[in-house]
This record gives structure tokens, C-alpha cells and sequence, in this order.
């Protein structure tokens, strides 16, 4: 969590004041809706900087983290990532229909979701070893 405040700080400078980003950092809004907010206003390195900060965190089995698998996180993070989206996003209208994992990945990668799209092929190779 302490690199999650990290970014938050070196960033937090940086955001229009008027952002959702900025509104949803000042009332401490969980980091996944921070990256899926910051991701839709086009802040990328800072959408990036979350995701994998967030996946490091969920790696190393941080405080909080009880699943140390991305599918165990997974069904939270595509809800919250999804309430960020435009309806009209092809990776949101994946989600909703329920779309494989590939689906959505590949939705993620053409429409520049980089960490989504990680965060999903990560999913993939844990459901083929399991």
C-alpha cells in the first residue's frame, strides 16, 4: 500500500483539479477505481503505475490480499475497471455480455486498456495451469 500512496503523491500534483481522477483520489477512493478513473481521462502512466502496483501487491501477498492469484481479484477488478468505461467501449460491452477472458483482452489491447489487457492474460495462463 505504500507504493500505492507513492504514486498517488507524485501524481496528485499533476491532475486538473477538476478530473474524476483528482475528486476520486481526494476522498480516497479504492486505488482500483483511482487507475480505472484515471485510465478513462486518458492518464495512462498513472492508470499503469496503479495496475501494477496493484498486481505486484496481489503477487507478493501484501496485507489485505487474501488470494495471491489475479483471478482471485479478478471479478472485483473488471466490475470496478467497467464502471470507468464508456457504454459505447467494445471492452465494456464485453463485459457486460459475460465475453471470455480472450474476448476481453483482446477489446482491452485494441482500444489501449495495456494493463487490463495484461492483467487478463494473466488470468488466462492461471485458468490453463489450473
Amino acid at each position: 500500500m505504500e507504493m500505492i500512496k507513492q504514486i498517488l503523491n507524485n501524481y496528485s500534483d499533476t491532475l486538473p483539479t477538476d478530473s474524476k481522477t483528482a475528486a476520486a483520489i481526494a476522498r480516497g477512493a479504492a486505488p482500483e477505481e483511482i487507475a480505472a478513473s484515471a485510465n478513462a481521462e486518458g492518464l495512462h502512466a498513472l492508470a499503469g503505475a496503479l495496475f501494477e502496483a496493484l498486481e505486484e501487491q496481489n503477487a507478493t501477498g501484501s496485507v489485505g490480499e487474501s488470494d495471491n492469484s489475479v483471478l482471485g481479484a479478478l471479478d472485483s477488478r473488471l466490475r470496478e475497471f467497467r464502471s470507468q468505461l464508456p457504454a459505447d467501449s467494445e471492452t465494456a460491452r464485453a463485459i457486460d455480455r459475460g465475453a471470455p477472458l480472450e474476448e476481453i483482452s483482446e477489446a482491452a489491447q485494441a482500444e489501449g486498456l495495456t494493463s487490463l489487457a495484461a492483467m487478463l492474460m494473466e488470468a488466462e495462463q492461471e485458468q490453463a495451469r489450473e
